[in-house]
């Protein structure tokens, strides 16, 4: 099975929207959305022009907040939004403020995982930082429990708040410090990959300079001064056919990534 899945926040209305555009002309099979800041399903029914199946994990306590999303041509085998298959006992246990976020979309098809996440932010002076650290962590482990219990392909899709390396920031010495690209995130993020994910734009390029993300502020796209905070990791670097970064959509601080997949 060859397959093409998405991942890029878009806005506009449904009849001027760069999501068609994107969609009509790149037609994946797989559309991974993170911070919808949604709490209903009908602002996304459109969509359904495109994608028969729509899953959603919206924020339960802040209005206007967080949310993910995961849109299929095929229907999964099943979805959940929680990382309660396996117990806290093996995976650790989701800080609650954060598992009330709308964070996570998982799907099981005949031939692979597909995960949507929306990993939280630090925050100025990483006030964040234990608790993003924990989820960090329980979605490691529980990502390693599905390849184990199912034997296949797990697709990591989603803004995961992290420049991995310096390549992957424009400014990495006066960032040493901030939200995103601190030591402590960064180590978290090589802890998935040791745990057996590749990152598929890395795996294809890696010497390539191109962001995901551009501060709304003070020109950042226009001056390429970005970051590359939203991947898409795999389990099995045999399935990645190809990866991209699609710079040419604009419409949000983010830029959608690809991957192409058998």
């Amino acid at each position: 099975m060859t397959g093409k899945l998405k991942n890029g926040e878009k806005k506009g209305s449904p009849t001027n929207n760069v999501i068609r555009s994107l969609i009509e002309e790149q037609q994946p099979d797989i559309l991974c959305l993170q911070e919808i800041k949604t709490q209903s399903i009908g602002d996304l029914n459109w969509l359904k022009t495109h994608f028969h199946n729509i899953y959603t994990n919206f924020s339960k306590h802040k209005k206007g907040y967080s949310g993910v999303a995961l849109l299929c041509k095929e229907q999964p085998e099943w979805v959940e939004t929680d990382f309660n298959r396996y117990d806290s006992e093996f995976i650790g246990s989701c800080p609650e403020d954060i598992a009330s976020e709308g964070r996570i979309v998982v799907a099981k098809f005949t031939s692979h995982i597909v995960v949507s996440v929306y990993t939280p932010n630090a925050q100025p002076d990483l006030v964040r930082i234990q608790e993003r650290i924990q989820w960090e962590s329980v979605l490691r482990m529980y990502l390693i429990e599905l390849k184990q219990e199912f034997g296949l392909p797990v697709l990591l899709c989603g803004d995961l708040n992290c420049a991995h390396k310096e390549i992957d920031i424009h400014n990495p010495k006066s960032n040493k410090n901030s939200p995103g690209f601190s030591m402590e995130e960064r180590r978290e993020f090589q802890l998935m990959l040791d745990s057996g994910f590749v990152d598929s734009f890395r795996h294809l390029h890696p010497d390539t300079v191109q962001y995901s993300f551009f501060s709304n502020f003070a020109r950042s796209r226009e001056r390429g001064v970005g970051w590359r905070i939203d991947y898409v990791l795999v389990s099995d670097p045999s399935i990645i056919q190809g990866a991209a970064i699609l710079g040419e959509y604009f419409g949000s601080d983010h830029v959608p990534v690809l991957l192409n997949f058998a």
